[in-house]
C-alpha cells in the first residue's frame, strides 16, 4: 500500500521498510544533512532512519524518517541520546542529562502541481 498526498499525489508513506525513491528525493531536500544536532554531513552520504524503530511498528512515513550519518545512525540506537520528531521535519533531541535541542529542517518542501499551460512568471 501508498499513502499519498491528496492534491499533488506525492508518496507520503509506504507499507514496508524501504521507502520509495519519491520520498528518498524528498527526504534529501527536506534534509539537507545528517540531523543530528549541528552534524553537516551531506544526505547523500547519510542512512535514512526510522525515528519509531520499524520492528517494533513504526511506519515507513516522511514523518518518521531522518537522515543520520554512520556516526549519528549507530549512536542514536546505542546510547541514551533520543530522538521524537514533532512534525514537519523538526527532530526534539533529548540528550543522556536530560537537556533538549530541537533540530529543524534548513528548507520546507512544498509539493507543487504541475501547471495545465505554460505561464512565465512575469518580471
Amino acid at each position: 500500500r501508498i499513502l499519498t498526498h491528496p492534491i499533488s499525489g506525492a508518496v507520503l508513506a509506504v507499507d514496508r521498510y524501504r521507502p520509495s525513491e519519491e520520498m528518498r528525493r524528498y527526504l534529501r531536500t527536506r534534509d539537507q544533512h545528517c540531523r543530528f544536532i549541528a552534524c553537516r554531513v551531506s544526505a547523500r552520504l547519510c542512512d535514512i532512519d526510522h525515528t519509531i524503530d520499524h520492528a517494533r511498528g513504526g511506519p515507513t512515513a516522511v514523518c518518521n524518517l531522518a537522515h543520520f550519518c554512520e556516526r549519528h545512525h549507530t549512536g542514536k540506537h546505542h546510547s541514551t541520546w533520543r530522538v521524537e520528531q514533532l512534525g514537519g521535519g523538526v527532530l526534539k533531541w533529548t540528550s543522556p542529562t536530560g537537556r533538549v535541542y530541537i533540530d529543524r529542517p534548513v528548507s520546507e518542501v512544498a509539493f507543487a502541481t504541475e501547471p495545465d499551460e505554460f505561464d512565465p512568471a512575469p518580471f
